[in-house]
């Protein structure tokens, strides 16, 4: 008998994020996953990205109250 090995992945499929070309806040990233995304998978995969080079932080932004929010953008290479 032939068996074959496969292997069943469980749990959820990745989600693959599309970086905007123009400045972009974790906060605005979130909003256009509709839900799919929690913020807090949106900062891990932000986290990601930026150390791996796909993104870079330009600067952070602070209001008047409350905690500064970094400002993002894509990387040229």
């Amino acid at each position: 008998m032939n068996e074959v090995n496969t292997k069943i992945k469980r749990g959820r499929r990745p989600v693959n994020i599309e970086w905007p070309d123009k400045e972009f806040t974790a906060s605005e990233v979130a909003a256009t996953m509709s839900g799919r995304l929690s913020r807090v998978s949106v900062h891990n995969k932000l986290n990601r990205a930026v150390k791996e080079g796909e993104i870079s932080i330009v600067r952070k932004s602070e209001g008047r109250m409350g905690r500064p929010h970094c400002v993002y953008t894509k990387s040229l290479s």
